[in-house]
């Protein structure tokens, strides 16, 4: 079926005026966003304890495929917040860009590389960007160290590129000026500038670096993938189309899961009207005291405790399948809760955004059996309306492109944040421009949302399969499969 037309651009900046009520604003958001967070705390600690006592919180022995541990020397190595520090330890380096979207935000972007390799030998690698989720960096692909995705792909042979959207720790803006933190026209951005602005912006860069490549292999994690599906459904975007020979994504967040219904702070959040999410949220970066907190306790191990059980509360996952190892924890959730807009934060959880993603979420009888991803169905009280959406699951998104970008998606079996089997139906019964020879989707049946990127075993589980597709389509190979076929012919 033909999608509906729905702007996938983003609108014209429009002039903000600055009254006493956003003032009176601002000061109210300040403080009920704290006590949002305490008590947010409160329930997380509770909740992990509950969670200990039932044995939930166990590591899982099977997820370990090795001895060799996430680094070198590990017991003597520091909590930083310097992800080169980490590349460093793994024998390897890192550099660091700034690059800027056309409408001017700085972004952070980061190359592993060996300072032992030749600059000739660097730039035969083919080129993967990894570009990281929602309240995430580019550290979450490389914190797991000798275990992480980013390490096996540059061992594998590929010159790796790690992505960060604005505003990551620092909100930077080349012509916006003064106190950025309560500057809203800085902050005046949703998923539409992800996929509009910074996609095109981080694949030139790293283009820019490979003189003998015209295109990349693309990666993404949960709002990583909702950013770049965004992006190749978007015909006026065609030329960055063709510069991705294959999307990876992992955990895509395309369809909310039936935690949106489950876990009380979702839906408070979801059931906000419009005034009254401003006053709680505000306007500018979304629950800032907690990306403050981090830059200011992020060596101690209490932060990473309370992010911990913080976000497992909201999110209904734990640490089972990760190293056991807690100071790799800590390291791991370093890079996390970035600045991030209030306005991109309605999108994903207010049902007054039109096109939000709180807006695809399905009746909760519907995640009980199959309804929530059977193209059959038409009962009207198990399928709720999607049409106005970015991502309706009986329309095709791709009629308009005219180039059609390979994918092998990755989801989890206990990810109840996302729905991938709803994605998956999608993208088989309703996409006609894909089919078995550039779909595939392997569902990872004991993930959850963040084990694709954390898990101690997701080497085997994923990055091989990312490795061996990518084989399968290099230019020797394929110079070899023909040379073959000539013979026998």
């Amino acid at each position: 079926m033909k999608s509906t037309k729905v702007n996938l651009n983003p609108p014209p900046k429009t002039p903000i005026g600055y009254t006493w009520s956003r003032y009176l604003e601002l000061f109210v958001s300040y403080f009920s966003s704290c006590i949002f967070v305490l008590v947010l705390t409160v329930g997380g600690v509770v909740y992990h304890y509950y969670q200990t006592l039932k044995g939930n919180e166990k590591s899982d022995p099977s997820s370990i495929v090795d001895d060799q541990g996430p680094y070198h020397d590990f017991k003597k190595m520091k909590a930083k917040n310097d992800l080169r520090y980490y590349a460093l330890q793994l024998g390897l380096d890192l550099h660091e860009y700034r690059v800027q979207t056309k409408d001017g935000y700085i972004l952070i972007l980061h190359n592993l590389f060996d300072p032992k390799e030749s600059s000739e030998d660097k730039d035969k690698r083919e080129p993967f960007l990894l570009q990281h989720g929602l309240l995430s960096c580019s550290g979450a692909f490389l914190s797991g160290g000798y275990q992480s995705l980013a390490f096996y792909l540059h061992k594998a042979g590929h010159d790796v590129w790690l992505g960060n959207n604005r505003c990551w720790f620092e909100p930077l803006h080349a012509t916006i000026e003064g106190n950025l933190m309560y500057n809203e026209e800085f902050w005046d951005w949703d998923v539409r500038e992800l996929a509009y602005y910074d996609m095109p912006c981080l694949i030139d860069n790293v283009l820019s670096h490979k003189p003998h490549h015209e295109a990349l292999f693309l990666i993404g994690h949960s709002q990583g993938c909702t950013q770049n599906f965004l992006m190749l459904r978007n015909s006026e975007l065609d030329e960055w189309h063709r510069k991705v020979r294959y999307f990876f994504p992992l955990a895509p967040a395309i369809y909310p899961g039936p935690l949106f219904h489950n876990r009380a702070f979702l839906r408070f959040m979801r059931h906000r009207s419009q005034s009254s999410f401003r006053w709680i949220f505000g306007r500018y970066s979304f629950l800032r005291l907690i990306t403050f907190a981090r830059n200011n306790l992020y060596s101690t191990r209490f932060f990473s405790y309370m992010s911990y059980v913080m976000f497992s509360f909201l999110f209904l996952w734990n640490g089972r399948k990760w190293n056991p190892s807690r100071k790799l924890w800590h390291i791991h959730f370093i890079f996390n809760v970035t600045f991030v807009s209030t306005k991109l934060m309605s999108w994903w959880l207010a049902e007054w955004v039109p096109q939000s993603f709180a807006n695809e979420l399905q009746p909760a009888k519907a995640y009980k059996t199959d309804a929530h991803f059977s193209p059959q169905l038409t009962d009207a009280k198990l399928q709720k309306d999607d049409s106005k959406t970015y991502f309706p699951y009986k329309e095709s998104w791709f009629d308009d492109v005219s180039f059609i970008v390979p994918m092998v998606a990755f989801i989890g079996g206990e990810d109840f944040l996302v729905d991938g089997k709803r994605l998956a139906s999608h993208m088989k019964d309703f996409e006609p421009s894909y089919t078995n020879e550039n779909l595939k989707v392997v569902e990872l049946i004991d993930y959850s949302h963040l084990d694709v990127v954390w898990a101690a075993d997701l080497q085997p589980r994923i990055g091989k399969v990312i490795v061996e597709t990518v084989r399968g389509l290099s230019p020797e190979e394929q110079e070899s499969t023909e040379e073959k076929l000539t013979k026998v012919a």
